[in-house]
């Protein structure tokens, strides 16, 4: 909550901004019929020295009348530059995932950045920090509260003016169970089809070592469908 007031005070004080939507939506009815959308948005301002990034993204799917996928995810984030390369990060996310059995899982964590290659066309950028996680799961898999670092590399390749290819990898691990290390990765490609339009393929690998009770260590998401920025 106070990151969330920070956020909004900042964003009335800001010199610029900037804002990234992504939508998607499968549908098909007949022999079989299945409904899929994807939604997502990135806003970015900057005030007073302070970056601050705010995030959201759902992906829900239907199969033949039934929910078999919703995976819900926000984030608030601030980063403060220390000297021309290194900088200090402070995160608030959440994200809801039932059908991974988890009700809601909150991780606050804080930490440094490290911007290794800073070219015109190729950015690396390193992060190591840590926090805690309080983390409820679907019945009757068990709630969790913990201690947790967090290991990152962004790195993106401008192939154009406009086309770009991402790709970021975290460590999560749990200082409280060593088992449970949770490893996200995502790959991402942009082509511009006109101005502030473009289409975003996207391929997302989400990693558990102790998932909860019934439920798979590892689930693949891959997304497509078109991204406006103003």
């Amino acid at each position: 909550m106070t990151l969330l007031l920070a956020a909004l005070t900042t964003l009335a004080l800001a010199d610029t901004v900037k804002f990234t939507g992504d939508a998607g939506f499968v549908n098909t009815t007949g022999n079989t019929e299945v409904t899929t959308i994807n939604l997502g948005n990135k806003l970015e301002f900057a005030a007073r020295g302070w970056g601050v990034t705010q995030t959201f993204g759902l992906i829900y799917g239907r199969l033949d009348g039934e929910t078999n996928t919703s995976l819900w995810r926000a984030g608030l984030r601030g980063d403060r530059e220390i000297t021309a390369r290194v900088g200090l990060f402070v995160r608030s996310e959440y994200d809801r995932n039932t059908f991974a059995g988890i009700r809601s899982r909150f991780n606050q964590s804080a930490g440094l950045s490290a911007q290794l290659i800073d070219a015109e066309r190729t950015k690396l950028r390193s992060e190591l920090g840590g926090g805690y996680v309080w983390q409820r799961g679907v019945a009757p898999a068990p709630d969790r509260d913990f201690a947790a670092g967090r290991a990152a590399l962004a790195f993106d390749r401008f192939l154009g003016e406009k086309s770009r290819f991402s790709q970021t990898v975290e460590l999560l691990p749990n200082f409280k169970e060593g088992d449970d290390l949770r490893i996200n990765a995502q790959t991402s490609l942009v082509a511009p089809i006109t101005a502030g339009i473009g289409m975003k393929a996207s391929y997302e690998i989400r990693y558990d070592g102790l998932p909860e009770p019934g439920f798979k260590t590892t689930d693949r998401i891959f997304t497509t469908g078109v991204q406006v920025t103003f």
